[in-house]
């Protein structure tokens, strides 16, 4: 199965994310946009694991958090990955220690047990929409949404699996890890 770490986002920030989709959406001529309970940050995507590569993914998540405290995301600015004639369009995070250092244990844990994973630039985002394509009297980002900037607590991180469920991909979580409350 398909799998990646993640932070799943508590209901009221999932809204959040979908109320901001929901008015792009319609300033859009097309695009696939994600859906209010696929709100997520991917930490580290791994890819296809078998049931032993997953077991050892659930201890290396064990591992990574152990020196780790909840802490907090602040939502930054909307951007743009231009792909072709469409866009995938995403909502960034501001740079956050905890998180980088997070990123950087899980990967090194990874590697030390041999799992193997896309090791891409880490550029922390959540995805609001795939394939956008944007009316032509909607392209400056800036000035089309001012939207609150908030913060985001991080209590744990989820393993997730990629599953098809009524003919979408959804992010099923399959395993959580708790960070230890901050002082």
């Amino acid at each position: 199965m398909r799998v990646y770490i993640a932070i799943d986002f508590e209901d009221n920030i999932k809204s959040y994310f979908a109320k901001i989709t929901s008015y792009i959406r319609n300033h859009c001529i097309e695009g696939s946009f994600t859906e209010k309970n696929n709100f997520h940050l991917t930490i580290r995507f791994i890819g296809e694991a078998d049931g032993l590569q997953i077991a050892k993914i659930k201890e290396i998540m064990d591992k990574a958090v152990l020196r780790v405290n909840s802490f907090e995301l602040l939502v930054n600015n909307l951007g743009i990955f231009k792909r072709k004639k469409t866009s995938i369009l995403w909502i960034g995070i501001e740079e956050n220690v905890v998180l980088s250092e997070l990123h950087k244990e899980l990967s090194s844990l990874l590697k030390e047990r041999r799992i193997p994973f896309y090791d891409k630039l880490f550029m922390p985002h959540i995805t609001l929409g795939r394939r956008v394509l944007f009316r032509e009297d909607s392209k400056d980002l800036d000035n089309l949404i001012q939207f609150q900037r908030i913060t985001i607590p991080v209590k744990a991180i989820t393993l997730m699996a990629s599953k098809e469920q009524n003919g979408k991909l959804n992010g099923v979580p399959i395993y959580q890890v708790n960070l230890k409350e901050s002082p």
